[in-house]
């Protein structure tokens, strides 16, 4: 008897999944940015987009995990009706100037800069869902730095804990 297989597990188990993503190219996904599900997109049947400063908490519920690769032109400047989205593993991110960042420290998207910026402090709006948390590396924390300070170019690791991964594959 032949058996089958989910073409699909290899890609669950590595943390990334391919959704359909905005084929009108308003809402570009860029790699690295913050993504979520957007249930209006492509005549209503769904697909993926960045974040952007009007997406707010309920928005934001949907949140799925870091864009793997640009949204919209290959290549060969043909339109991609798919995007690579990681769901889990550990993404450098911007900071937020001032913010302190410590290892483990939750953050949240700042939604008051673009869609690769996160900021430890929450609020009532789009800061209620975790993108992850601080993951300082070995070294850091061996020789007792424990956290970072944010500002224009520093990033920090960030481990993602995507909240709703879609479960429709496209």
């Amino acid at each position: 008897m032949a058996q089958s297989y989910n073409t699909h597990d290899k890609d669950i188990f590595d943390g990334h999944l391919i959704y359909a993503t905005d084929q009108s190219g308003v809402k570009v996904a860029n790699q690295g940015d913050i993504v979520m599900f957007d249930a209006t997109l492509n005549g209503g049947l769904g697909g993926v987009r960045a974040v952007v400063p009007a997406t707010g908490q309920g928005e934001m519920a949907t949140y799925i995990g870091i864009a793997g690769q640009n949204s919209i032109l290959n290549s060969l400047n043909d339109v991609l009706l798919t995007i690579d989205v990681n769901f889990k593993n550990v993404f450098k991110m911007k900071t937020t100037a001032a913010d302190v960042y410590k290892h483990l420290t939750p953050v949240y998207w700042n939604e008051t800069a673009d869609a690769q910026t996160v900021i430890v402090s929450s609020n009532t709006g789009a800061r209620t869902v975790k993108v992850g948390y601080v993951i300082l590396p070995n070294e850091f924390l061996m020789n007792g730095t424990l956290s970072i300070t944010g500002a224009a170019g520093i990033t920090v690791p960030v481990a993602i804990v995507a909240t709703s991964p879609v479960a429709s594959l496209a």
